[in-house]
């Protein structure tokens, strides 16, 4: 059984299955089987057949594909309880609160 990325026009995952690779014809539409190069596909995901990779939606505008084909940020995370905030391009602190 192996897992296959069902997508779209544009290259866009709409859906994921496992499947035995036999019965993958028995589907319609276009699908690209995963394999240890492809990284996992998820819904939302693009299939970038030139590199033969999916690559997650951009999380943010600031954030550049590094060549793992991983969304990094412009400054990296040194600190743990963080969120991005994109307005600043900035980490920000989470407090937490302890009753």
């Amino acid at each position: 059984m192996s897992r296959y990325a069902k997508i779209n026009a544009e290259n866009i995952v709409e859906s994921v299955i496992i499947c035995d690779d036999s019965n993958i014809s028995l589907f319609s539409g276009k699908y690209i089987k995963e394999a240890s190069g492809t990284k996992e596909a998820n819904i939302g995901d693009t299939w970038d057949e030139e590199n033969n990779k999916f690559v997650a939606p951009k999380p943010f505008e600031s954030w550049e594909l590094d060549e793992s084909f991983e969304w990094q940020p412009p400054v990296n995370q040194s600190v743990p309880n963080s969120y991005w905030d994109e307005e600043s391009l900035s980490w920000v602190v989470t407090q937490i609160i302890k009753e």
